[in-house]
């Protein structure tokens, strides 16, 4: 069963190989359940072939494996392009106003004058929630691509 498996993962990075191999992995698993259920209804699991190897069988033959592995390496790029992104943080140049019009001297400097400490610590901060975000969109993209490619119940 690892070879049948480790054969659905032909991603080029470690990422890939692990998100096809969990993706395909709940697919599966959640298939042979069903199938293992129906065997318990049935009481037709006498002798037979243990129901993740004939979910295994058929999840590889079917277009799920295909679809599946495109759309996972399309998701890791996905991600590993918003994580090599430079973040561009709303910092501001001194004197300069991010809002329109004139305002007295006093006001830009009690408001927008920011020390570079400052600045490199909302540059930290933005850069930390640009990857969680990234993470979580990864995520959310993995758990569509499972529920979108479940094999039909048995």
């Amino acid at each position: 069963m690892q070879s049948r498996l480790l054969s659905v993962a032909s991603g080029s990075s470690l990422l890939e190989n692990i998100v096809q191999l969990g993706s395909a992995a709940v697919i599966v698993f959640e298939h042979s359940f069903y199938i293992l259920d129906k065997r318990r209804y049935l009481q037709d699991y006498q002798k037979s072939t243990p129901s993740y190897y004939v979910a295994l069988e058929q999840y590889m033959a079917s277009p799920h494996a295909a679809a599946v592995r495109e759309a996972v390496i399309a998701a890791v790029q996905a991600y590993q392009e918003a994580m090599k992104t430079p973040v561009k943080g709303r910092t501001t140049v001194k004197g300069k106003t991010p809002v329109k019009g004139k305002m007295p001297a006093w006001m830009a400097k009690l408001r927008f004058q920011k020390d570079k400490e400052t600045l490199a610590k909302e540059e930290e901060s933005l850069a930390k929630e640009k990857k969680s975000l990234a993470k979580a969109e990864l995520i959310k993209t993995i758990l569509e691509i499972c529920l979108n490619h479940r094999l039909p119940r048995p």
